[in-house]
């Protein structure tokens, strides 16, 4: 598990949050399907990204393995 990465990831969250969006709806780690207006907030390269959906208060993130996935969620829920 990349570890520094979770890190960087939760501190995307944590400053998203604290400077005012809270996201309500949740974390997610696919794509969603309604078409909802998605903003990148982080790249870290090989394929991982960091989304927000400002209208519905939420995160996706994609690119980490299930392991990351679980650690992630763990943290944020």
């Amino acid at each position: 598990m990349r570890d520094d990465l979770l890190n960087d990831i939760k501190e995307v969250i944590y400053n998203e949050e604290r400077y005012g969006f809270v996201a309500h709806g949740g974390l997610f780690f696919s794509r969603n399907i309604a078409g909802d207006i998605m903003e990148n907030v982080a790249s870290f390269g090989n394929g991982v990204e960091v989304d927000v959906c400002r209208n519905y208060d939420y995160f996706e993130v994609f690119g980490l393995t299930k392991e990351e996935q679980k650690s992630l969620s763990e943290w944020y829920y």
